[in-house]
């Protein structure tokens, strides 16, 4: 009777161990992945600060590039409205040609560097599906974690009757004690 006893707590014992263990594994698989889920995005947001700061700064240039033409070309047409020089007029419209066509370049680069930050490898989106996907399969484990203590609680749980009950009552039948039990040998039975 003590063995059966210990050999219960032992059980016990054992599946509260499976507890602990499947708690430490839960909160170890959720602090990785999560780590690993954060520092995807942050890389993410990182690679796309510096091309967008880049990219910004690139086209404030343009811009003032921009308004640095405007101004040449103004300037070029009063000269030709004055003077009638058909050659500096032609001039200072190569000039602004070269310099338009630097620019085009630059702003070709920017928007080159952009579609990096617009297609990147990994997305935020991605991020998150990644995310819950590692989430999904390591559910997957803590199930198979979280049947295996169910099947010990069941095993441990156990309603058969015990072993020396059954053999007694067999002994009972057999030695043909049965006849002088009568009613109260069928009433009992009754009662299970």
């Amino acid at each position: 009777m003590g063995k059966n006893v210990k050999a219960t707590k032992a059980g016990l014992k054992d599946a509260h161990d499976m507890v602990e263990s499947l708690k430490e594994m839960i909160r170890a698989d959720l602090r990785a992945q999560r780590s690993g889920f954060e520092e995807a995005l942050a890389s993410r947001l990182d690679q796309a600060e510096d091309v967008i700061l880049q990219s910004a700064k690139a086209k404030v240039a343009i811009i003032a590039g921009v308004g640095v033409m405007r101004k040449d070309l103004d300037r070029a047409q009063r000269k030709f409205a004055k003077s009638n020089d058909v050659e500096e007029l032609r001039t200072a419209l190569v000039a602004l040609s070269n310099s338009l066509a630097k620019l085009r370049s630059t702003n070709s680069e920017v928007v080159e560097s952009l579609s990096t930050v617009l297609n990147p490898t990994l997305s935020a989106v991605e991020v998150v599906e990644r995310f819950a996907s590692d989430l999904q399969r390591s559910a997957g484990t803590w199930e198979r974690h979280g049947r295996e203590i169910d099947d010990a609680i069941m095993e441990l749980s156990q309603e058969n009757q015990p072993a020396e009950m059954v053999e007694l009552e067999a002994y009972i039948e057999r030695q043909g004690y049965n006849a002088l039990l009568g009613e109260a040998h069928s009433s009992s039975n009754e009662s299970e």
